[in-house]
């Protein structure tokens, strides 16, 4: 059998159950031993200092060993943290926030320090790419144990549950959604990895086995960046196995294809796996390959009717409903009786781009709206926009909302937008905030800012939003917009209220400075 035939009997598009081999691949990320041999080095400023932690350990069980090495470097990296010795603190803001918050230090830095080095390797540019492409219409969604934000990043418009907790206690619905069972980097009070994190997470199993089972038994699942021995794996299947009876069990084979990456493999290779978990043996098809390229090529011939996220929005809608007889802002009901409506059909629209103007000024909401200015990826006319949306959208937030570029780019007369839009820059930016600052910027151009503060993206972005006028260069400001977003499109949807208010002071400015002045005569 190919792979392509194997995909071929696929019943719908796949979950990918993700382990740290993907970003170790993509990012040059560590694994388990790696990232704590980093932070046990940190501690001890010694090259054998994981061997120490090690040896402290040696009569655990495997299972146990390294939760508990984790435990003891968390204790003295802790211990460190707060004594401020030499070469432990970062001075990411973000730390210093989450530490303030009762985050563990050491939970924090790993945070900081997954980021720092999460850049997509230049010679798996191409690689990625292929895999952002199939996750429009090819995945119906992300299982995984990684911390970082990979999967975040490159699939858009999927929504993420963040650990055990949010998962096993929130409406899924299936489609378009990405599961960090071992917490995030975005939440660094989630991550698992110490012997107390493993100890709950393994007494909550059952809760998030039963959660998973419905996508188990849905969806083909593609397990991918593991090694097919790993302990997480064999934990979390052997809880789903103890809920299934011998006949499900036997329904998995088709359903479970395991990915074993083996260096310099040729093309491809495609087998059959057993695996016995808990006494019940698994049946799996086993992929083995080199070029992960060759894998998302073929998951493309395997295509949703329709893109994955909009499937999920419309269940979210759609479920929603249905629990509290309220429709949401972009659903329109009406009654079985309705005239209009045929008895003996039932009519579901899905889209806008016909709803009419009561549809449409609910479709747009204001991280949209912003968004646009940027990458200009709306499927609506900027008349459109600036007819049946902004007048609502403008209202909802305080008449703050950037409008030169949809006036500049439309041939619809809106005196209200004109009359609401900023007529100077200290309509955006205070005379005293600019003076606050001033120390900070330090007469620095836009740019000189980007390039000595991006590390930390939010203080940056905080600093060019209190420039002085006459110190901005708007093909500057563009140019950084524009690398903000190609890295993190979702990163208004995906940010604290505080970051996402200077992001958006920004890009008022830069609305201002640039498209007020195409449409002044």
């Amino acid at each position: 059998m190919t792979l392509q035939e194997v995909v071929a009997r696929f019943n719908t598009t796949p979950f990918l159950f993700a382990g740290s081999g993907i970003t170790r691949r993509y990012y040059g990320l560590p694994d388990w031993v790696g990232l704590l041999t980093h932070f046990a080095e940190k501690v001890k400023n010694d090259q054998f200092a994981f061997r120490y932690y090690e040896s402290k350990v040696s009569e655990l069980e495997d299972s146990d060993k390294l939760p508990t090495i984790a435990s003891y470097i968390e204790k003295d990296f802790n211990e460190a943290w707060f004594n401020n010795l030499p070469g432990i603190r970062s001075e990411s803001e973000n730390v210093q926030r989450s530490i303030a918050e009762g985050v563990s230090p050491f939970k924090a830095e790993i945070a900081e320090y997954i980021n720092s080095i999460s850049v997509v390797k230049n010679e798996y540019q191409e690689e990625v790419k292929k895999l952002q492409n199939i996750a429009k219409n090819n995945i119906s969604g992300v299982i995984t144990t990684n911390y970082d934000c990979f999967f975040e990043i490159l699939f858009d418009g999927y929504k993420t549950f963040i650990g055990q907790d949010e998962l096993v206690f929130s409406q899924l619905q299936g489609v378009a959604e990405i599961y960090k069972i071992h917490g995030s980097v975005r939440s660094p009070l989630s991550i698992v990895i110490n012997k107390n994190d493993y100890h709950t997470f393994r007494e909550k199993g059952k809760y998030l086995a039963a959660k998973l089972m419905t996508i188990f038994m849905e969806y083909p699942i593609v397990f991918i960046g593991y090694s097919i021995s790993d302990s997480d794996i064999q934990e979390i299947l052997g809880d789903v196995v103890e809920c299934l009876p011998p006949e499900k069990v036997n329904s998995l084979q088709k359903r479970f294809i395991f990915i074993d990456y083996q260096k310099d493999t040729n093309d491809c290779e495609v087998s059959s796996h057993s695996l016995v978990i808990n006494g019940k043996l698994i049946e799996m098809t086993k992929i083995i390959l080199s070029d992960f390229g060759i894998l998302y090529d073929a998951l493309s011939a395997k295509k949703a009717a329709l893109p994955v996220k909009l499937l999920r929005r419309f269940k979210d809608e759609l479920c929603s409903f249905a629990l509290t007889q309220q429709p949401g802002p972009t659903m329109q009901v009406a009654a079985l009786d309705d005239g209009r409506i045929d008895e003996n059909m039932l009519a579901l629209s899905i889209g806008l781009a016909s709803t009419g103007v009561y549809g449409l000024a609910r479709a747009v909401n204001s991280e949209q709206w912003y968004r646009n200015i940027i990458l200009h990826d709306s499927m609506y006319s900027c008349d459109k926009l600036l007819e049946y949306v902004y007048p609502e959208l403008a209202k909802q937030n305080s008449w703050k909302l950037p409008v030169w570029y949809y006036i500049a780019n439309s041939d619809y007369k809106s005196s209200l937008a004109e009359s609401k839009a900023p007529h100077s820059y200290n309509d955006i930016v205070s005379e005293d905030s600019i003076k606050r600052n001033r120390t900070a910027i330090a007469g620095r151009t836009a740019m000189e800012i980007w390039t000595q503060e991006k590390t930390n993206v939010f203080k940056a972005i905080r600093l060019l939003g209190f420039l002085p006028e006459d110190k901005i260069d708007v093909e500057q400001y563009q140019q950084i917009l524009e690398t903000i977003f190609k890295e993190n499109a979702n990163i208004l949807s995906s940010s604290n209220t505080s970051d996402r208010s200077s992001l958006k002071r920004m890009i008022r400015i830069y609305d201002f400075l640039l498209y007020r002045q195409k449409k002044t005569p």
